[in-house]
Order: C-alpha cells, then sequence, then structure tokens
C-alpha cells in the first residue's frame, strides 16, 4: 500500500473505528465477519494460532481466543485502530496472548511468522496491490485461511465508484477498490489452500480456503 493510501487509511479509520467498537460492545458485530468466525470455529481453533492481517478493532482475535486458539497476531496499518485493539484485548484480558504488529502488511510480511489460521475481514477492498497482499497472507496460513471482501458485481462497483468521488471530494487519498473474485481464489489457491466455505451477502463474500 503506498504512502497516500496509508496516510487516508489513518484519516478514515478514526471513524470507523469508533463505529466498529459501539457495534461489538452492543453483541452486534458486522453480519459477515460472524460468519467468518462461525464458519472458522466450526473447524476446531482449539490450541491454534491466528494471524489477523488488517485486524481492526480485533473482534476475530477476541472471538478465536474465546473459542479456543492459544495466541494471535495482530497486523494493522492504522494506528487508531490498533490503539482501540489493544484497550479491547485488555478488556478481555488477553493482551497477553495478542502480538499488535503496526504496519503495512506486504511491507512487514518477511518478519510475521506462519499461523495456524491467517484471515482478512474487510482488508482486501482496502488494499490496491492484491496479488502481494493475497499471495503473501496466504503463504502464511498453515491450516485455514478466511476473508471477507466485495463481491465482483456490477452493484458493487457502482456505489464504490461513488464512495471513491466522496473521498476525492474531501481529498482524502484513501480509495477502496472491488478486486477480481476470480484473481483472488486463483491467488489463493496458488499458495496449495482449496475453498469449502463460501457465503455470499448482497455486497460481501465470506471465504474460507483449508489446507
Amino acid at each position: 500500500m503506498d504512502s497516500c493510501q496509508c496516510q487516508g487509511l489513518e484519516r478514515e479509520t478514526e471513524k470507523w473505528a469508533l463505529e466498529d467498537l459501539a457495534l461489538y460492545r452492543k453483541g452486534t458485530p458486522a453480519k459477515t465477519t460472524r460468519m467468518l468466525i462461525d464458519a472458522i470455529v466450526s473447524q476446531g481453533v482449539e490450541g491454534l494460532s491466528l494471524l489477523d492481517v488488517g485486524g481492526g478493532i480485533g473482534v476475530v482475535q477476541i472471538e478465536l481466543l474465546r473459542s479456543g486458539a492459544i495466541a494471535a497476531t495482530s497486523v494493522e496499518a492504522s494506528s487508531t485502530y490498533l490503539h482501540v485493539a489493544r484497550e479491547e484485548a485488555a478488556r478481555a484480558s488477553f493482551e497477553n496472548r495478542i502480538t499488535h504488529v503496526h504496519g503495512d502488511f506486504v511491507s512487514v510480511a518477511t518478519s510475521i511468522p506462519d499461523a495456524d489460521i491467517v484471515t482478512l475481514d474487510r482488508l482486501i477492498c482496502c488494499y490496491d496491490d492484491v496479488k502481494a497482499l493475497v499471495s503473501l497472507s496466504a503463504s502464511k496460513a498453515r491450516r485455514l485461511y478466511g476473508a471477507v471482501y466485495p463481491r465482483s458485481t456490477w452493484w458493487t462497483r457502482v456505489p464504490l465508484f461513488f464512495e471513491n468521488l466522496g473521498y476525492r471530494f474531501r481529498r482524502s487519498p484513501f480509495r477502496a477498490f472491488v478486486h477480481s473474485s476470480q484473481l483472488v481464489d486463483r491467488l489463493i489457491r496458488s499458495a496449495g489452500l482449496r475453498l469449502f466455505f463460501q457465503q455470499n451477502t448482497l455486497a460481501w463474500q465470506v471465504v474460507v480456503y483449508r489446507r
């Protein structure tokens, strides 16, 4: 992710982090996040490690640890999200089981250890270089790889076009992307993973692969 995109991400996530936190504390995280967590937990996570790329406020990390995962690493480019995630980890008494890394995953990937489970919850749509992001993250997954990202349809592309116009109007360097579903699938399969779960909403797709 280039520096402009990272700067834009910092600006936009000041609002997003507070919205995500409010929903989570009400017990109503994003529907697709819940779908991702449930699909992964159904495979058994006891004693497994997690790498959460673009970990946000830490919902996936906390919920998988509660379900039996042993440790988690979160790589997050937004300092706002990272701050909230650390507070939530402490609130859940998991601060000693979650390692938080501040940075662009693609830039720091070589220093991040492999994990049994790798997740990208609504991150692919925030990243321009999808090939690097997906290939590097998929290579880290020893057992399971889960992602939530937009369906590549006209009805997701049209609203995103206007959303990006809004960012441009506000002079925010951040942009959102609808990457080809076929390309994302091919990149994940190239890492030796095979799809076993997929569920769609109108705009999003939730996928989980296993090795």
